[in-house]
């Protein structure tokens, strides 16, 4: 795929204010093992919208365990 392709759909996303995540930057941003952010990124898609507030859940449930 060209990326004359690709580069409308991307663009319309950010004009739209839907930022995505490449698979290996979410995996870096995210901080959590690879496969669980591969499964995530699977299920939920790309847009940092949707991922970032899991993210966050994550994070604070594990906070809470180690309470």
């Amino acid at each position: 795929m060209s990326t004359s392709e690709t580069g409308p759909q991307f663009t319309e996303g950010v004009a739209n204010g839907e930022v995505r995540y490449d698979l290996e930057d979410f995996i870096r941003a995210s901080g959590i093992p690879p496969l669980e952010a591969h499964e995530m990124f699977t299920k939920y898609g790309p847009y940092k919208s949707d991922l970032d507030p899991l993210i966050k859940a994550r994070a604070e449930q594990h906070m809470d365990l180690m309470k």
